[in-house]
């Protein structure tokens, strides 16, 4: 079942801890129950994968080696990234479009944004 989104005129801008700024009480349109449930496994696999990274510094692994798990977890989150922007753009942004210029702009500057902080 699709959950809709909780939209307000204006959303509550929250600082994260990293200074990020997120809006609090937005929740995605049309959430596809397989997009949602091939991400958490990902997710899980990235877990397990810092798990590892984690064990092998306690363990004084060879940092050659860890790097190679630190860059396979990055790597993993990238692929859970990538499917939320797709299915950000297949939902989000066609709502947007069809609920006027403005929130089309305000979308448009989203997607910039996202894209410009998944290629950092």
């Amino acid at each position: 079942m699709a959950r809709q989104a909780v939209r307000s005129k204006s959303p509550t801008a929250v600082s994260t801890k990293s200074g990020a700024k997120t809006n609090a009480g937005r929740l995605a349109v049309k959430v596809d129950p397989a997009a949602r449930a091939a991400n958490l496994l990902q997710l899980r696999r990235a877990s397990g994968q810092l798990e590892g990274i984690k064990r092998m510094i306690e363990d004084d692994r060879y940092c050659a080696d860890i790097i190679v798990q630190i860059t396979a977890a990055r790597a993993s989150l990238q692929v859970i990234a990538k499917s939320l922007l797709h299915q950000h753009l297949k939902a989000c942004h066609e709502a947007a479009i069809k609920n006027g210029a403005a929130e089309a702009d305000a979308m448009y500057q989203e997607l910039i944004e996202l894209v410009a902080r998944m290629t950092r």
